[in-house]
């Protein structure tokens, strides 16, 4: 029924459409449906379409990162993001009044965000120690004639730093 009335089909054609379990609804019934409760049900569905959506990206962020470590960006980042939308759709007033207002909101609230800085915080410090243990597994599987600054390296260094 609802998808009927948002194609914008008349009401007599709905109450057609609906056969037997449309007996006992009237026109007027409709009307007042469509002017109460098919708003709830426009709002529901568009908060089900929005959970879709985020879900799709976040899905698609992970898929596209390929790996673990990439992932877990991928989802500090969507957090931070939607965090920050959320933060900016709000009335700052309302919004600090609210906080200010309840120790115990205030305390999650300020919680929260140091919690996601501390995860990104790891996350960064996580991805450097790995990339030194790469480079140091690299290294000390070179040969020991090899092992320092390659002559391309050098001579790149050289010239921008103008030494010779």
């Amino acid at each position: 029924m609802n998808e009927l009335i948002e194609d914008g089909v008349s009401y007599l054609e709905i109450i057609h459409q609906l056969g037997t379990d449309g007996e006992g609804i009237t026109e007027d019934m409709l009307s007042k449906w469509k002017n109460s409760g098919y708003y709830e049900w426009l709002e529901e569905r568009r908060i089900a379409d929005a959970m879709r959506a985020r879900y799709e990206f976040a899905h698609d962020l992970v898929t596209e990162a390929g790996d673990a470590k990439q992932a877990s960006k991928a989802v500090l980042q969507t957090i931070a993001a939607n965090l920050v939308r959320m933060l900016t759709e709000m009335d700052p007033a309302g919004l600090r009044e609210s906080l200010l207002s309840d120790a115990d909101k205030f305390s999650r609230f300020v919680n929260a965000m140091v919690r996601l800085a501390e995860g990104t915080i790891k996350f960064d410090e996580h991805t450097t120690s790995d990339q030194e243990r790469q480079a140091a597994l690299a290294k000390a599987r070179l040969p020991r004639e090899k092992r320092g600054i390659s002559e391309e390296a050098l001579a790149l260094a050289e010239a921008k730093l103008n030494l010779m």
